[in-house]
């Protein structure tokens, strides 16, 4: 799911919540090649939407050749990050 979470949060911030599949597949390579940091913050945000399926949940729309964030998506995306930053802050 950390993968998921991870295209979310990659739309989220292009302009317009919208990318090709191209660039997000750019993003990931960059991200998931670049050290353990991006894919162990991602797993521990995930964590906490085990059932997380970004299409089947319309977290992103398909259009011809790209994906957007939906409303429902940014609104997940954040509550899971504040739920995050509120557990590195107690832990």
């Amino acid at each position: 799911m950390s993968f998921q979470l991870s295209i979310l949060k990659i739309l989220a911030g292009q302009p317009h919540g919208r990318a090709s599949i191209e660039v997000v597949k750019q993003h990931l390579a960059i991200y998931y090649s670049s050290g353990s940091e991006w894919p162990a913050r991602m797993k521990r945000i995930a964590s906490r939407a085990p059932q997380l399926d970004i299409f089947g949940q319309r977290l992103i729309e398909r259009e011809a050749g790209c994906w957007i964030i939906t409303e429902e998506g940014r609104k997940l995306l954040e509550t899971l990050e504040q739920l995050d930053r509120g557990a590195i802050r107690s832990g």
